[in-house]
């Protein structure tokens, strides 16, 4: 996993949830290199946000064996674990860097509220665009009851490293 666009290291996150009934707080992600293979993330409400407090711990690696790239998550905001792949061919020309991952759930999740509705059920999928320094993360999540069924982007992350 070793990269210029390395994942690493602790990152300040600049969130922005685009349909929430009120927008996210600043959060602080930490991230470490776990044995050349994974990588761990903890990310937790930034000191001094108001915030309520949570944890979302998450782990991201490229397997080797299917070609893919796989990613599993816990929030504390949403008990329950969520499992992500990449799909699309994820072989390169020899020399490029992957710039753009693109993780899709292997479940549907559900949040205890979501605007005006409770347990709202919803699938998803992530874009992570990699950068020398910073990361951009897309949330598209598309509901599975209501009015309307369409993909939306629910949420950016854009983390900025900052050592």
């Amino acid at each position: 996993m070793r990269s210029s666009y390395s994942l690493a290291g602790i990152h300040a996150l600049v969130v922005a949830c685009f349909v929430s009934a009120s927008a996210l707080a600043p959060a602080v992600a930490r991230r470490r290199l776990i044995g050349d293979a994974f990588i761990e993330e903890v990310m937790e409400a930034a000191p001094g946000s108001g915030q309520e407090p949570f944890t979302r711990i998450a782990y991201f690696n490229y397997n080797k064996v299917t070609q893919r790239y796989e990613a599993i998550s816990m929030d504390t905001r949403a008990p329950q674990m969520m499992y992500e792949k990449s799909y699309e061919d994820s072989a390169r020309n020899a020399g490029q860097e992957q710039r753009i991952v693109r993780l899709y759930l292997e479940d549907n999740f559900v949040l205890p509220r979501w605007g005006n509705t409770a347990n709202a059920a919803f699938k998803g999928r992530k874009v992570i665009e990699l950068e020398k320094d910073r990361q951009i993360v897309r949330l598209y999540w598309t509901p599975l009851a209501g009015e309307s069924a369409e993909e939306f982007l629910a949420g950016e992350y854009v983390y900025t490293r900052q050592r």
